[in-house]
């Protein structure tokens, strides 16, 4: 009875799945006709989607990665079919590629999507290759039939295509969504500063006519220059499998990498303070040296000469930042030796004394380590290889730069009494993180001297990676997948580009002894802010003249800052400790802040004892907002701080300055459409001065002995501080 009773109820469920199987039967067999199209098809999408560069980013033409890509998925979808078919005994060779090519396409769209919604790009790339897949089949089955037969080829073929078509348009339209920039700009309050006067004019073109040169070992080249001999250098690096394939494309080779770039010179100028620039890594057939001719001509016609070095020999063959840094000296030793030749173009030209080096992305990191080498006897690898360098070096500017992917003899790289500028953008995808604040924290100065040694960083909403170079771009992502990318949210190039001119320009005339009228824009922009593009800027700044009270750095002793008699406490917390905020990847030389987290309903507040004369300097500190949740607060971070003097008096200043809430950034059009965020907590720096406090209350701002930070308790919350100290 139990028997007969389950084999009647199993004719019921498998009758309707029957009937369906019978109605779809020539559907199946026309998508089944067309087998040898979805084959088709799924190769055509991985030579198309250049899986191979987007994942890998070898340095090979275009058309032969492309076609790599191709051979990958064949490779994998052969291999796959014969495990599938030695364990399974089956599998079939049209949805084993339909597999390895959704799975390849895949896992290259995780690069434009946050990683904790993994689960967009999963379905996103299987209807987009199912929708291929359809296609190829029924375009060919249309043409072996000769015509549809059944209304499902209409159908299935009109849909797939639409599919198609509606994933190129997402994948192609250049403005998805819109810019949290104004959200910001609209938070913050007015600038109450006068405007500097003439910074208007100081950001223009100068008076120079703008003379520009080639050198190099090119038969057109202005001057000519030789080749140096890295290949020595590049076996002592740690490169990996697909370095060692990049060289196989190439036609660079070690043993002669050219001594190469362009000049910007002030026409008639001699003696010219000289600002020398490198690139980072990027596609090896295109002239990224040529890309910072903005920069060059504007502070040329100011009277610069400008030097942009080629180093594409390091993207084709993929070799570390420590030879880029060699090269770099290297060009500057070719550059200064031309400088001596009477009979050549660049005779006297350039100032030897007074050199600053640039470089952007793994260019950035670079020039810290050539900064490094320029001390050295000998490099840290292989003290066989000796150095003899030497130069006057006297700044050093970084553009949105790696750290750590070249450490010397394990280390970190830190340098010391040096001008050091950082410039990132907060929409920048290809170093998302600020990796140059662990650079910025390595740079110290031993001393107050006779030379005040600075160094700044500025944080902009809405840059990105590639528009500080014209030939990089809009685009962060190589072509395949930089359709992901939510370019709503990025300023213009022109603004980008602006930006760097007025922050290189106002730098080395700081540090090179040109001009410092302009250097509060480091300290405090708000006087700058009506000449620049309007965007959010998050700064920092500290000289050798800082007086460090505190920097939460090298010590388990909480409740004691750096200085004898400084006590740190807090009140409210749900915990506080000092923590490692890490950019780089590792070694040496991480810096600790002092992290507060609270709950709601509490009297937050961070104490700190120490003595201080403030009648002729400042208090500075650095803060950042981890509230996430608060990301789209526009009231900002809300404080107040409270100084007590020796009599025991106090005064206040509420929230003396704006602090921005957690940045919400939308590096994607996915975060677009899920409504999905990456936050940014950037490190920005507070100055008080003795005019925010009240000031008719007797308080001697010549001894005071302790502040109060104290923050608004009505929710959860957490900050995290850095560097307390006096600034003059």
């Amino acid at each position: 009875m139990k028997k007969h009773f389950l084999t009647d109820l199993k004719e019921k469920v498998r009758k309707p799945f029957d009937a369906l199987s019978t109605k779809l039967s020539p559907w199946a067999e026309f998508l089944g006709e067309g087998r040898p199209g979805g084959i088709i098809a799924m190769l055509l999408l991985s030579f198309q989607f250049d899986i191979m560069k987007a994942m890998f980013g070898l340095p090979f033409p275009k058309p032969l990665t492309m076609l790599l890509s191709a051979i990958l998925t064949i490779i994998l979808a052969e291999i796959l079919l014969l495990v599938v078919r030695l364990v399974f005994g089956g599998g079939t060779r049209p949805r084993i590629y339909f597999f390895v090519t959704w799975a390849l396409v895949c896992t290259a769209n995780l690069f434009g999507v946050q990683m904790y919604i993994v689960l967009v790009p999963l379905i996103m790339s299987l209807v987009f290759v199912l929708a291929v897949d359809i296609f190829g089949r029924c375009t060919v089955a249309f043409i072996r039939q000769r015509r549809f037969r059944q209304i499902f080829g209409y159908t299935a073929g009109g849909i797939s295509l639409a599919v198609i078509i509606l994933y190129g348009l997402f994948f192609r339209t250049d403005n998805f969504g819109k810019s949290r920039v104004t959200f910001y700009l609209n938070a913050a309050p007015a600038v109450s500063a006068e405007a500097v006067p003439g910074f208007d004019s100081y950001l223009e073109n100068g008076t120079y006519e703008v003379t520009e040169l080639s050198y190099g070992n090119a038969a057109d080249s202005d001057i000519k220059t030789g080749i140096i001999d890295i290949s020595e250098l590049a076996t002592l690096e740690d490169r990996d499998i697909l370095d060692k394939i990049s060289d196989i494309g190439s036609h660079h080779d070690l043993r002669e990498a050219p001594v190469r770039g362009e000049i910007y010179l002030p026409t008639g100028k001699r003696n010219c303070p000289t600002l020398i620039i490198v690139h980072g890594a990027h596609n090896a057939d295109e002239p990224s040296y040529l890309g910072y001719a903005y920069l060059g001509n504007y502070l040329a016609s100011n009277g610069y000469a400008v030097v942009s070095v080629d180093e594409n020999i390091c993207n084709d063959l993929s070799v570390q930042n420590d030879s880029r840094a060699i090269i770099l000296l290297e060009n500057i030793k070719a550059l200064l030796d031309e400088n001596d030749n009477a009979s050549g173009p660049l005779y006297g030209k350039i100032d030897p004394h007074r050199l600053a080096i640039a470089g952007h992305s793994r260019g950035g990191e670079a020039v810290a380590a050539a900064y490094l080498f320029n001390d050295l006897d000998a490099y840290p690898e292989d003290g066989n290889l000796k150095f003899d360098y030497h130069f006057d070096i006297s700044a050093v500017i970084a553009i949105a730069p790696t750290v750590d992917q070249y450490m010397p003899a394990s280390h970190a790289v830190e340098i010391s009494d040096v001008d050091y500028l950082l410039i990132h953008g907060a929409n920048d995808h290809d170093v998302s993180k600020v990796m140059g604040e662990k650079q910025y924290n390595n740079v110290t100065f031993t001393g107050r001297g006779d030379t005040l040694y600075r160094k700044a960083s500025v944080y902009i909403m809405g840059a990105n990676h590639g528009q500080f170079n014209t030939e990089w771009g809009r685009y962060d992502l190589e072509p395949a997948i930089n359709g992901y990318l939510n370019t709503a949210n990025f300023i213009t190039a022109e603004d980008q580009q602006k930006i760097a001119k007025a922050y290189f320009r106002t730098f080395l005339d700081t540090s090179l002894g040109i001009d410092d009228t302009y250097s509060g824009l480091f300290s405090d922009n708000s006087s700058y802010l009506y000449y620049l593009p309007k965007t959010v800027y998050i700064t920092d700044y500290m000289d050798s003249d800082f007086e460090n009270i505190s920097s939460f750095d090298g010590s388990v002793n909480i409740t004691s800052g750096d200085t004898d008699g400084t006590t740190i406490d807090c009140e409210g917390m749900k915990h506080w400790t000092f923590k490692p905020d890490i950019y780089g990847d590792g070694g040496e030389g991480e810096n600790y802040v002092l992290d507060c987290e609270w709950e709601k309903e509490s009297a937050p507040a961070a104490v700190f004892g120490f003595d201080a004369d403030m009648t002729s300097c400042g208090i500075s500190f650095g803060i950042a907002d981890m509230r996430e949740e608060h990301a789209d607060d526009p009231s900002g971070l809300s404080y107040t701080v409270g100084l007590t003097d020796a009599n025991g008096k106090t005064v206040q200043a509420i929230s003396p300055v704006y602090v921005y809430p957690t940045l919400a950034v939308q590096l994607y059009k996915q975060d677009v459409l899920f409504g999905s965020y990456e936050y940014k907590h950037q490190m920005q720096q507070v100055i008080l001065t003795q005019n925010m406090f009240d000031q008719d209350t007797g308080f001697d701002f010549g001894r005071i002995k302790g502040m109060r930070i104290i923050f608004d308790g009505s929710d959860d919350g957490e900050v995290i501080i850095d560097n307390l100290g006096i600034c003059h």
